[in-house]
């Protein structure tokens, strides 16, 4: 038999930036460009754990808190 596919899911990458796996949702409602998954199982979203790069480079590219520098500063 032949050894399954193995996909991260939406709490593997959570755990994987550090970050609570409603995070991860939130991104991809959020951010228009955040990688598609690979596959769904039912409502579930899974990335090939290959996509790891990827995934990375996308987080490391997202604004961060503050992102846009906020209100001006009164002179």
């Amino acid at each position: 038999m032949a050894e399954p596919i193995r996909y991260n899911s939406a709490a593997d990458l959570a755990a994987l930036f550090g970050v609570q796996p409603g995070t991860i949702e939130t991104w991809r409602a959020r951010y228009g460009d955040f990688p598609e998954p690979d596959a769904y199982v039912g409502r579930y979203a899974g990335w090939l754990p290959a996509r790891e790069p990827e995934l990375r480079a996308w987080e490391a590219s997202r604004p961060g808190r503050g992102a846009g520098g906020g209100r001006p500063r009164k002179q």
